[in-house]
């Protein structure tokens, strides 16, 4: 403590009001952003947004101090510095965090990106099924983080107007399927897409990528990540 992070501005010498957070998955480290294309995918898209690649790894997880370190080390600090828009974006066990984050701080995340997001428990997931979907479950008997944050991910069938904007992506061929299909189906079509392949980089990046043609990247279109 506090989280080690990887800043990258815009403009040198200057702060956007958007700032991009991203947060890594299983064993990957804050550079695996920047390695792997998507920071600078995000810069030759526009310049409206800096970008933070923090150090979320299984450690924070393991201790339950992920959202309280994101409070305070990375949102908080955010605000000081004058952000007024904070999206999230997480990939594999990172999209789980960014719901973590998203659902512990709703007054500061203004949106959510997920690649393959990691749900956890599958058991929460094949209740959700055998409810009908997340509109007909309550999740009344079920108990833990990930029951926890598929109760606070219901009000995208109930409230969505109270919930941070989503969007979601994940290759056609990924075992994480079950978890996106249920989310899917509670958003607009342009708010979730597939991309050939598995749960890999390069299916992601394909999905960033066309995100990043549309709003709020974008203002010459229509928000969307299905295409």
């Amino acid at each position: 403590e506090p989280m080690l992070a990887l800043e990258v501005r815009a403009e040198p010498g200057a702060r956007q009001r958007c700032l991009l957070v991203m947060m890594p998955g299983m064993l990957n480290i804050p550079d695996e952003y920047l390695r792997r294309g998507f920071i600078q995918d995000a810069l030759a898209a526009s310049r409206r947004c800096d970008i933070v690649s923090v150090d979320a790894h299984w450690g924070y997880y393991r201790t339950r101090t992920l959202t309280a370190r994101i409070g305070e080390d990375i949102l908080l600090l955010a605000e000081v510095r004058g952000y007024e828009e904070i999206w999230i974006v997480g990939s594999s066990m990172g999209g789980m965090g960014a719901l973590l984050v998203a659902q512990s701080h709703p007054d500061r995340i203004d949106g959510v990106i997920l690649f393959a997001p990691y749900f956890g428990d599958t058991r929460v997931l094949r209740s959700i099924v055998g409810a009908g979907g997340l509109a007909a479950w309550d999740g009344s008997e079920a108990s833990g983080t990930e029951a926890a944050l598929w109760r606070w991910l219901r009000g995208y069938a109930t409230d969505p107007e109270h919930m941070p904007a989503l969007y979601l992506g994940v290759g056609d061929e990924d075992g994480t399927r079950i978890g996106f299909d249920l989310l899917a189906a509670e958003l607009p079509s342009t708010q979730s897409g597939l991309a050939p392949g598995g749960h890999a980089w390069a299916t992601w990046r394909v999905l960033w990528q066309r995100l990043l043609a549309s709003p709020p990247w974008d203002p010459s279109g229509t928000p969307r990540i299905d295409r």
